[in-house]
């Protein structure tokens, strides 16, 4: 087996719709083809997310640590109130995720505060969406990106397999994990999120924050298309060259495939796929070649369309004007998978997360294209 040519695979409808929006409902899958059937239920509580942090509060210190629960909210709105309720700005507030909207979730914020009062608790419990669950406190402020992972809870309605045939989805995913894609909902209704990069990196003006949201869209796009192209024409498997993942810790350039591969199927190591930016640990040889080639053939669709382009040159020398950088798992191995009978129509699937990954794209390999989110 060898690693693809990215030229081959261009007539796959799945290639031109990465390209233009970042995803397609035809990417490639792990698993079978139709999977389990089914789609998640319509209510916030049919989406239960619940954060798992990288570390517990000490109980002292200068700020105030909620423990919070939101109904049918985001992060953001849950920000506001409590900035309002505790009459403090924004930077004092600290966050280590974004959750949801359209679902149950339960996080940590924190507040940089000397009081003690109970009153912008009782405020914010009497929103009825929200709830603080625990108070207690710690030295340091929530950072972005202090997490472990999320926790999972997701009803599926409308199932069109047996127990057996079910509990067979969910062995093949836990054994053979599913491909780490990043989930239709990073690229923005109708996929806009990718043009819109492509024109910040064109040289359309943007505030930073919003900036760095539209050409990470870019870079994960590119992503989703080297993950596909991979999968499709070389399963999970490790080639000389290829930087692995010793699983929560560093990386490492493969020399001998024939070693690290078992050790990709036991879950000891993961491939890794780049996300261009400043600074990235780059793959050596062949694997390296195919990267480029990649991003090269995303650039060219850009570089041809001219209303998107306006005759700028692109190239991951541009990303790196714009993007740190970094290295993502390329397959997942989920944890504590399994599920629950609730009627004959409809399952409670469990299961848990490293941050970053999507639920929604492991929900999408088990069900099959039925799964809409």
């Amino acid at each position: 087996m060898s690693l693809p040519n990215i030229q081959d695979l261009s007539e796959n409808r799945w290639f031109d719709e990465v390209i233009r929006s970042g995803w397609s409902d035809d990417l490639p899958m792990s698993g079978s083809a139709t999977g389990i059937g089914g789609d998640m239920g319509a209510k916030n509580t049919d989406f239960e997310v619940e954060e798992v942090p990288a570390y517990s509060p000490s109980g002292q210190g200068e700020h105030v640590y909620l423990w919070i629960e939101k109904n049918g909210k985001g992060t953001p709105e849950a920000i506001k109130e409590i900035i309002k309720a505790f009459g403090v700005k924004e930077i004092d507030i600290g966050y280590a995720g974004k959750k949801d909207a359209h679902a149950v979730t339960r996080q940590w914020v924190s507040i940089h505060t000397p009081s003690d009062d109970n009153a912008p608790i009782d405020q914010l419990n009497d929103l009825g969406w929200l709830r603080v669950l625990r108070t207690t406190r710690h030295a340091n402020k929530l950072r972005l990106g202090h997490l472990k992972g999320n926790i999972f809870k997701v009803r599926i309605v409308e199932t069109t397999q047996d127990d057996d045939a079910i509990q067979s989805a969910i062995d093949n995913l836990r054994q053979q994990g599913f491909i780490n894609y990043f989930g239709k909902q990073r690229f923005g209704f109708d996929g806009g999120n990718v043009a819109e990069g492509m024109a910040i990196l064109a040289g359309k003006r943007a505030p930073h924050q919003k900036r760095l949201l539209l050409v990470s869209a870019v870079q994960s796009a590119i992503f989703n298309l080297m993950a596909a192209a991979r999968f499709d024409k070389s399963g999970n498997i490790a080639f000389a060259g290829d930087v692995l993942q010793k699983i929560n810790a560093g990386c490492f350039v493969c020399d001998d495939p024939q070693i690290d591969t078992p050790r990709i199927a036991a879950g000891e190591v993961a491939i890794t796929l780049p996300l261009f930016g400043k600074k990235v640990m780059p793959a050596h040889g062949d694997v390296s070649a195919f990267e480029t080639q990649a991003a090269q053939a995303f650039f060219a669709h850009w570089q041809a369309d001219e209303n998107a382009a306006h005759g700028a040159a692109f190239d991951t020398a541009t990303l790196a004007k714009f993007a740190a950088g970094d290295r993502r798992q390329f397959v997942i191995l989920p944890s504590l998978l399994n599920f629950i009978r609730i009627d004959t129509s409809c399952i409670d699937v469990h299961f848990a997360l490293p941050s970053g990954c999507y639920a929604t794209v492991l929900l999408r390999h088990l069900c099959g294209t039925s799964f809409t989110r």
